[in-house]
């Protein structure tokens, strides 16, 4: 991927949507590129929905039928890159978030630091695989994190899928 056919942006995470400017809006280290659905990015979509769709038949059986957002081209930088605890769900707009899929596209030598842990409740976190290519889907209502880089850029995609919020 070239990334100098997108506009990066610094990363987020989406309390600010609620009226509050909390520590946690502004402690999180990533540049973001959107990638809208368009002709250009249309197989992206075409691969990635049917993939969270059987992972979602086999594991979670949640009521998916509805991309949520537009794929998130994502860079976590050498100068400590991050991303803190957080969820993919809440009020608003991303409450219809149910699965959340991150394709690890960095090779793990280009980069240290950066483990993308899950917290499945209990006493710890279980850190992912992140060889080139990997796919990780898991629900959007648990606990995850980046921790920071400490050589090299860590590239991902993030890619979300839902339906009628949860009830």
């Amino acid at each position: 991927m070239v990334h100098a056919n997108y506009k990066f942006s610094k990363g987020r995470t989406g309390v600010k949507e609620l009226g509050t400017d909390t520590d946690s809006y502004k402690t999180n280290n990533r540049d973001i590129a959107y990638l809208e659905p368009a002709p250009h990015t249309k197989w992206l979509y075409d691969i990635l929905f049917p993939l969270v769709l059987e992972a979602n038949q086999n594991t979670f059986h949640f009521d998916i039928d509805v991309v949520t957002d537009p794929i998130h081209y994502v860079i976590y930088p050498t100068d400590g890159g991050h991303l803190d605890w957080h969820m993919d769900i809440g009020a608003h707009g991303v409450n219809k978030r149910k699965i959340a899929t991150t394709i690890q596209l960095s090779d793990p030598s280009e980069y240290d630091g950066g483990e993308f842990e899950i917290w499945f409740g209990g006493q710890e976190s279980v850190v992912v695989p992140r060889e080139k290519g990997d796919v990780i889907c898991f629900p959007a209502f648990c606990m995850h994190r980046v921790r920071p880089i400490t050589r090299g850029e860590r590239k991902c995609m993030v890619f979300w899928t839902g339906g009628r919020p949860f009830r």
